[in-house]
């Protein structure tokens, strides 16, 4: 890992769209020193990607000069540029070049001034405050009809959404997408274990995989949840497996996932259920929490402990998700002795890790150095696992 890395402060936040996906996930990097261009941090980023598991928008303070241009671009990766770089004709010229030359780029807050016809085309998005959004203090009727007349040239993304009521009202008046999720709202307003019918059959897989049961048993309470048998085929059959041909079999898919990671998936698969779209941010995070803390451990170590941070990033939500207590859900589910620790408690070895994902969902989080400490783990560590697992194909499949 470059110098940089072992010194930048890195945060996340997903951009998600009126479907409740994630289009990009905007990663913000504060480097420490001030010599650090954008073209650095790029080509970091790039050298770090896991794969094509998703879109990172690349947010930072750090100068955008000519340097950009010797780097080939990605369109995995798009660039954020400042609005008050387009105020000037230097940084028209080099937004246009840029743009020449296929970088992707998002525009970020309001310049003083209309954009030209060309610098127009540069943008994939433009990012715009609640609080600098005119039509949202309008009447929706009054926005409507403004919007019929005057339409904006680049799709936007408005941020500050802090209740599902404003992001419902940024959508209503022509927001694509809006920055992060207010799910704190939105976890306040889910009835209790809304929309989730295969929680107890998905606690009696577990308690089946538990005691080794056959195959034969599982595949039985497979079979009486449409939903649950149609997401593990969908599950076995994706691309990521590289199976020849198709499983169709419960039995056999039970018996080539195998007990082990049948269990990881079923953990997955409680966060995932519920069926409120305004979660489904929420649940997605949930599983990107185990995939990064996974990531954080790193290959070559421990894998009961991969294994055992994994479920706990996936579980961490699940008592704000169904309104129960993790004391109360843990009488239903097993899961390992930390884990329950961790959750139902708040102590135990696992809580500095829970702590470190916490703080890098706030990012950049100046607490950051001190709670790796804690964790024993390095920068450089910390930000590698990030850029691996927010690339990770499985996030982008969830």
């Amino acid at each position: 890992m470059s110098t940089l890395f072992t010194q930048a402060l890195i945060g996340y936040e997903p951009i998600v769209d009126r479907q409740r996906n994630a289009l990009a996930m905007r990663v913000t990097v504060a480097p420490r020193d001030a010599q650090v261009n954008m073209a650095a941090i790029y080509r970091e980023m790039l050298a770090h990607r896991a794969g094509t598991g998703g879109k990172i928008a690349l947010r930072s303070q750090a100068a955008i000069d000519e340097e950009l241009l010797e780097l080939e671009p990605s369109k995995e990766l798009w660039l954020e540029i400042p609005a008050s770089l387009v105020e000037s004709e230097v940084g028209q010229a080099l937004v246009n070049r840029l743009h020449a030359a296929g970088f992707q780029m998002m525009l970020g807050g309001r310049p003083e001034a209309p954009l030209q016809a060309e610098l127009v085309a540069a943008f994939r998005l433009s990012i715009i405050h609640v609080d600098d959004d005119r039509r949202l203090q309008q009447p929706l009727l009054q926005a409507m009809q403004a919007q019929s007349t005057f339409r904006r040239s680049i799709p936007h993304v408005n941020e500050g959404v802090r209740t599902i009521a404003m992001m419902e009202r940024c959508f209503e008046r022509g927001a694509v997408a809006v920055l992060g999720w207010p799910t704190e709202d939105a976890l306040e307003h889910v009835g209790r274990e809304n929309g989730n019918p295969n929680y107890a059959t998905i606690v009696e897989m577990m308690s089946m995989i538990d005691r080794g049961e056959d195959p034969v048993a599982i595949e039985k309470v497979i079979r009486r949840d449409a939903a649950l048998a149609y997401k593990l085929l969908r599950y076995i059959n994706s691309p990521g497996f590289g199976l020849s041909v198709e499983v169709q079999s419960f039995r056999h898919a039970v018996m080539m996932l195998g007990y082990a990671r049948l269990k990881r998936w079923c953990a997955l698969l409680l966060a995932t259920a519920c069926r409120d779209s305004n979660l489904r941010p929420a649940m997605v995070a949930s599983f990107r929490r185990g995939i990064f803390l996974e990531q954080l451990i790193g290959t070559g170590q421990d894998e009961q402990l991969r294994d055992e941070v994994f479920i706990l990033g996936v579980l961490s939500l699940l008592d704000k998700l169904f309104k129960r207590s993790f004391e109360d859900l843990f009488r239903e589910l097993h899961v390992p002795e930390r884990v329950r620790e961790t959750l139902v408690a708040r102590r135990g070895p696992y809580i500095p890790y829970l702590r470190l994902v916490e703080s890098i969902e706030k990012g950049p989080d100046p607490q950051l150095p001190s709670r790796l400490d804690d964790c024993v783990l390095s920068l450089a560590q910390c930000n590698h696992a990030v850029l691996r697992a927010l690339t990770a194909p499985d996030l982008l499949a969830a």
